[in-house]
């Protein structure tokens, strides 16, 4: 019975995965009107790749909540735009490559290490998303999974590296494909994500306990401004598109 659980879990997580790497590589062609794009080819890849491990190696708590959080999360609005604002993000800089031609002017070694900062900060969030299986698309204790303070991988840095890997990893998609008009939307969407960031935690009114155990972590990873440094007081997670849809049920 185990093996033909695990037989079925695993074709059930490479259905899902092929259905969504199909839809939004169909939804980018199309808006490029080609698939002669090196650049969108690439990040296509890149994002294909890292949807497939991330889907392999979450918790399956974790696929769970994040494929059906409960009624009693925080922030759904917030949510929901982050991964419209992702959409864009990436539509933009397809159609703005293969059929606008206004901003497609990003140097070729600019849009390599673009690339290659796409593919580590998703690692990142995936590798938060694989040590914290509290990683919710919604602001919520999860007091009927025994939630606790993650401190493990690179939590013992920042306070919630998915909220940084994330804000990286969406302008760095959009000038790998290649576009400067493109970082519009991709900065529309990191506001939206600061915004979440800077609200109240949640913890601060329903488990006092457990926001003081997670502010007493250390605060940053690196030197940065105010601003920056408040993206990781809040314990949850950014709801786009490919991590919100992503997971195995």
């Amino acid at each position: 019975m185990g093996i033909n659980y695990n037989r079925n879990h695993m074709l059930h997580v490479l259905t899902r995965w092929a259905i969504l790497a199909a839809l939004l590589a169909v939804g980018l062609f199309l808006a490029a009107g080609t698939t002669r794009i090196p650049t969108l080819r690439a990040s296509l890849a890149v994002f294909s790749a890292m949807l497939l491990l991330t889907m392999l190696s979450v918790d399956p708590g974790l696929a769970q909540e994040r494929s059906q959080p409960r009624a009693d999360g925080q922030d759904t609005t917030a949510r929901s735009s982050a991964g419209f604002l992702f959409l864009v993000a990436v539509g933009f800089a397809a159609m703005d490559v293969g059929r606008l031609h206004q901003s497609d002017i990003v140097p070729d070694p600019l849009s390599v290490i673009s690339l290659i900062v796409f593919a580590v900060a998703l690692a990142i969030q995936m590798w938060a998303m694989i040590v914290n299986p509290f990683f919710s698309p919604v602001i919520r204790i999860q007091a009927e999974r025994g939630h606790r303070v993650t401190t493990r991988g690179p939590y013992r840095w920042l306070r919630h590296p998915g909220y940084l890997a994330i804000i990286v990893a969406i302008p760095a998609s959009a000038l790998a494909i290649g576009s400067w008009l493109a970082l519009i939307p991709a900065a529309a969407f990191d506001h939206v994500i600061a915004r979440r960031a800077r609200g109240r935690p949640i913890f601060e009114g329903k488990s006092g306990r457990l926001y003081r155990l997670y502010a007493a972590r250390p605060r940053r990873f690196f030197p940065a401004p105010a601003v920056v440094q408040d993206l990781f007081f809040i314990e949850g997670a950014v709801a786009m598109f490919w991590l919100d849809f992503g997971e195995s049920q």
